[in-house]
Order: C-alpha cells, then structure tokens, then sequence
C-alpha cells in the first residue's frame, strides 16, 4: 500500500527537518549580532513609519513573531524592551536556542511556545505587530496560515510577512526536482549529494547567473536542506501575493523597499511612460518578471480600514505628510549630475536627481510636512499650484524608489 502525503505528515517533516538543521544559523549573542548588523527590517524601531505612518507610540506593542526560528523573537525583545514579544515555533531545537538567547541578556518580556503557527488562537490575545518572515510558504495550506494570523491581528495592527519569490527562485525549483531524482533526503548523505551536484552547474544556470556566483546559503549544510532539499516550500508572484492577501480578509500596505519594484530603475523613455500608467500593482509584476531579481518579496499587511493611511499622490492631501529620508540614503556627483544613492537587497540603488529636486530634499527632516518645505523662501517664487505640482512629482519618483519615506503628522 502506498503512502498517503497528508497535510499532517508534511508538517512533521518540516518539523523534523529544522530540528536537525536550524534556520537561519542560530545567534549567540543578540547584543553583538544588533551592533554589527542593526535590527531587523521588521522591527518596529527600523520599519515603525511603514508599519504606522498614521503615527503611534513604539512601546508598549504586543508582537508575535509567528515561526520565529532560533533567534528572531529574542533579537526583537532584546530591541525593544518596552515590548511584550511571543514567539511561536513548530522546532523544539529553535525554541530552546530562543530561550538560552532569551535568559543570556535576561529578556523577561520574551515568551515562547513550541506550536504550530495554524494553532495560534489558542493564545487567545490579540497582537499589534506580527511577524511572520519565511514561514507561510513552507505550510501545506498557506492561506489557511495567513487567516490564522488575521485573526489574532489587532484591527489597528500591522504585519510583516516575507514569502518566497517566484521569479527569483526559478533555478531552485529546477535544482529541488533534479535533487528528487536522484533521491537525496534530509540528512548528511543528501547534502553531500546536492554539494557535489553543484560542482557540475554552469555558469548561465537560473540559480547563478543573476548574480554570477551561488547564493550564501549554500555554505553551510543549513542552507542546502532549506534551499534544496525542504519537504514543502512554494514561491509567490505579485499577482499571486495580491489574491493570497485579498483572500484572509487583509489588504496589502506596501513593500519593505520599494526599489525593488520601481520601473524607474530598469526602464526609460516610452517604455517607462506605458509601465507608469499601469495600477501599481501591474507596475510591480512587470518588474518583478523583467528582472527575476525577486527571490523573496517583503512586505506589510494591514486590516481593510487601515487602507486610509497608504501613501498616495493622486489628490493634494499628500501635502501633510511627513518625509522621512530613508537611513543610508546619500547624496553624490556634482552641480550638473547629482545622484541619490544607497544599498538595498540587490545592490545599489542610484536615483538622478536635479539640483532643485535635491534642494527639496535637504529640507527634509522627519519632522515638517510637504506643505511646511513648500513655505521655504526658495520655493515661494512660483505659483502655488507649480509648487505642488513640482512637490507630487518629486515626492511620488522618491516614494517609488524607497529612498524616502512618509508618515503623517505626529508620526
């Protein structure tokens, strides 16, 4: 008699797979990991303005980091002390790691709990910041995963999620169907098989050629069962992560960086002009499939009646918000060719700018609105309605590349 794949059986897989080989590599120690790296981009002290542009207190949150791993609900607690943080994890390996992070830099705000993301009701709370980053695309029923988190969603509260990408990870799934051909399981003989077949890849193959070397991961053995070899993984397109997010109720609240997804980046000329009066979510699929850069989508979700709170250009309420520059922007070149520069997930991120879009610019603190700038002497020689139509262009052509932020008022 055959066996039968059931929903259950694959998820003590996956189970069994992060207790012999935890994901992402634990980290010893949170204090030196924080001064090295910074906090995580889903931490409120680094993503509060998308999380709330409409503005609130970054204390006193309730977070769930659903599917925390070894280490992730400990480096939030560790960083936001004020905050009441739970993690959640199916591995038993990654919850004990999580608890000696915990008791090493004595986070009394940090509770954890060895359960399945689907059975997060059973906390019977609700949550202002989940967190969920690499996790719902390894479930059997993702969407089932997704409405189990909504419902535990405080209806002022935000997520951040993180899902695989399709485009980017096309040449993984070719890598996963020749790995089940030649049988490799989830041990030591399985990654010494992937390891070897990897010596035989060619340059031009999908799973290199976008940056011209392997990814990290495949350094350690870690990695190769979580890339290569994991039981249940899927990946998401922007239309698909539109209708899995539609589907639980939820409305999608943005990226985590826009420059991923901005056609101003890799277009120009007529090309650029058609993308550009696309919806924005067509913007973003088209350059997700040109690029095939994606191999991950990162992102925010919210309740419907939040959707009030998007940032928008398309009437003149865009003139109260607040700009934020977003943190490593700099500015670069000379009079005649000045540049907006920084670092993001698939490289640097560089922006032509005018001298008069940079004089804009310096006067962004975080603190005044668009309309404040606008009453700056070096703007008040032009009509009011040329002031905000030059303030809409600049301020949507920075929004779409990430290099500034908005909240509103009080943010």
């Amino acid at each position: 008699m055959e066996d039968t794949v059931t929903e259950d059986t694959i998820t003590e897989a996956v189970r069994k797979q992060y207790e012999a080989y935890s994901y992402p590599p634990p980290v010893e120690d949170g204090e030196k990991f924080l001064k090295q790296w910074g906090p995580l981009t889903c931490d409120p002290k680094f993503a509060g303005i998308q999380l709330w542009p409409e503005g609130r207190t970054r204390q006193d949150l309730r977070i769930l980091c659903a599917g925390c791993g070894s280490s992730q609900a400990a480096l939030i607690a560790l960083n936001n002390p004020d905050c009441a943080v739970v993690g959640i994890d199916l591995s038993e390996t990654s919850i004990a790691h999580s608890k000696r992070l915990g008791d090493r830099h004595g986070l009394a705000n940090l509770e954890l709990r060895q359960m399945s993301l689907l059975d997060v009701g059973e906390l019977k709370r609700s949550f202002d910041l989940i967190i969920c980053t690499g996790v719902l695309h390894h479930l059997p029923d993702p969407d089932a995963g997704l409405k189990a988190l909504a419902d535990v969603l405080d209806p002022s509260g935000s997520m951040a999620i993180m899902l695989y990408g399709k485009s980017g990870r096309a040449g993984v799934y070719l890598v996963q169907d020749i790995l089940r051909r030649l049988g490799a399981g989830r041990n030591a003989e399985g990654v010494r098989t992937a390891r070897e077949l990897l010596k035989f890849f060619p340059s031009n193959h999908y799973l290199i050629s976008a940056t011209g070397k392997l990814p990290h991961d495949l350094a350690h053995d870690a990695g190769i069962v979580d890339m290569l070899l994991h039981p249940q993984d899927r990946a998401y397109s922007v239309p698909e992560i539109m209708e899995f997010v539609e589907a639980a109720g939820l409305a999608f609240f943005g990226w985590s960086d826009n420059a991923l997804y901005c056609a101003d980046r890799f277009l120009g000329g007529e090309m650029l002009e058609r993308v550009l009066a696309l919806p924005p979510a067509e913007q973003w699929a088209v350059v997700d499939n040109l690029t095939v850069l994606n191999d991950r989508h990162d992102f925010f979700v919210r309740k419907p009646q939040s959707t009030r709170f998007l940032t928008r250009f398309d009437t003149d309420d865009f003139l109260s918000y607040v700009p934020h520059v977003r943190a490593g922007v700099r500015l670069a070149g000379d009079v005649n060719s000045l540049i907006l520069t920084r670092r993001a997930l698939q490289g640097e991120v560089v922006t032509p700018i005018s001298r008069s879009e940079a004089l804009m610019l310096e006067q962004i603190d975080g603190k005044r609105r668009i309309s404040d700038i606008l009453s700056h002497p070096m703007f008040t020689g032009s009509e009011p309605e040329k002031r905000t139509d030059f303030a809409r262009v600049v301020c949507e052509r920075m929004w779409r590349s990430g290099h500034v932020l908005f909240g509103r008022s009080g943010s």
